[in-house]
């Protein structure tokens, strides 16, 4: 039975209502993490309409391409204004415009939308459709839930919540509008200064701040038109096809656009104990080698021991376990001579010790209280060797190797 519908029912003498039998799958549960309120944010829903796109190519011709024609050795600017339906069916009718005086209106733009189509050639990547995910996201900086402090007079509250607040919007509905621009002038001259003008911004994104689309200008057609005691007019026919895009504020009785906080999860740090300082050795604990690839992929762990307790995360890692081996140059019977430069410690950001380092003499391991040494960030590292401790002394034959962080 459903949830809220739990009741004893005789089905021998009281038969259920329709509408209460029995449901093949549980009822839906309210996912309380997608309510997020929005009366009280300051977000505005997007919306693009037809008369946006209307409005931005008139705007766009009037404030950037700005037609004008010479007339009496002046500059006269050409009026551009959207064809209804009364003025459309004076110019289907007479095949030119007057005002309400009569006045024969010349020069003059008239553009008028003849159709909308969606775009077809984007329907096989489902852009157009409601498919779930399908949408714009962005991420807002400031939110309630992680609110800037006030230095000045700081108001005692609890420490924010390291959390992000994501807006979706709907992908638009892309659309292909084609749209006829009617051009009158009184003399051809005329014309071909407008045509002139405006041909260069084909294919230039016509509009005003944010609603801007792609236009392209087709083939233009040019037709005098001579009524009986009339002047003589020059028309130009100039179709335009404007790619544009439609959102509402709702689609499918729901906003398109919709709030979402970042996810929280709960995440425990992991420790790892050794005897001696990660720093102080060239052996990398076990168990750090078992979390290496957690380390790499991005995570980290926390080493304690030898007193100290250092976080290890990928750059020291690498640190830990990027061990090569130098050549030692003979220089004498109790020194020799290694030219590299030891590596700079992540954490400490100092210089690798001595203990991260180990000498090998004929492939036998040398105790570092035999030799003195302090690596550093010098060109030729100088080891010299206590000979009596050691029980004999250095040949030019003996193959010397240090083995350890160098750089």
């Amino acid at each position: 039975m459903p949830r809220y519908r739990r009741q004893n029912i005789d089905r021998k003498t009281n038969k259920p209502e329709l509408k209460n039998t029995n449901s093949t799958r549980d009822d839906l549960i309210l996912n309380r993490a997608n309510e997020v309120r929005r009366d009280d944010d300051v977000l505005r829903t997007p919306k693009r309409t037809v008369y946006d796109i209307d409005f931005a190519i008139k705007w766009f011709i009037e404030n950037e391409i700005q037609p004008q024609v010479t007339a009496d050795n002046e500059l006269i600017n050409v009026p551009v204004i959207y064809a209804n339906g009364e003025k459309w069916d004076n110019v289907r009718k007479l095949g030119y415009l007057r005002d309400e005086k009569g006045m024969l209106q010349s020069p003059i733009i008239v553009l008028k939308r003849n159709s909308l189509e969606e775009r077809t050639q984007l329907k096989k990547l489902d852009t157009n459709y409601p498919v779930a995910g399908n949408n714009l996201t962005y991420r807002q900086k400031y939110n309630k839930r992680w609110r800037y402090e006030d230095e000045l007079y700081p108001i005692p509250t609890n420490l924010p919540v390291d959390s992000s607040e994501f807006v979706t919007i709907n992908i638009p509905e892309y659309i292909d509008v084609e749209y006829e621009m009617l051009i009158w002038t009184d003399f051809t001259t005329q014309m071909n200064e407008l045509v002139e003008q405006i041909m260069p911004y084909g294919t230039f994104l016509w509009g005003n701040e944010g609603n801007k689309f792609m236009t392209f200008i087709r083939s233009l057609s040019f037709e005098t038109i001579n009524t009986v005691g009339e002047d003589r007019l020059v028309r130009c026919t100039m179709p335009l096809t404007v790619k544009g895009t439609l959102l509402g504020e709702q689609e499918y009785r729901k906003s398109t656009i919709q709030k979402r906080y970042s996810i929280k999860k709960l995440s425990w740090a992991t420790v790892i104990d050794v005897d001696t300082s990660v720093f102080d050795t060239t052996i990398v604990p076990q168990r750090l080698i078992d979390a290496q690839q957690s380390i790499i992929s991005g995570n980290s762990v926390i080493v304690s021991g030898g007193g100290s307790t250092a976080t290890i995360d990928a750059e020291t890692m690498l640190y830990l376990t990027a061990l090569t081996d130098k050549l030692g140059l003979y220089s004498d019977t109790d020194t020799i001579t290694v030219n590299a430069n030891a590596a700079i410690n992540p954490v400490t950001s100092g210089t690798a010790t001595k203990n991260e380092f180990d000498v090998y003499i004929n492939g036998q391991y040398i105790d570092k209280s035999i030799y003195t040494w302090t690596p550093a960030r010098s060109t030729t590292q100088t080891i010299d060797f206590n000979t009596s401790s050691l029980g004999y002394t250095l040949d030019s034959q003996d193959i010397i190797i240090i083995n350890g962080r160098w750089e």
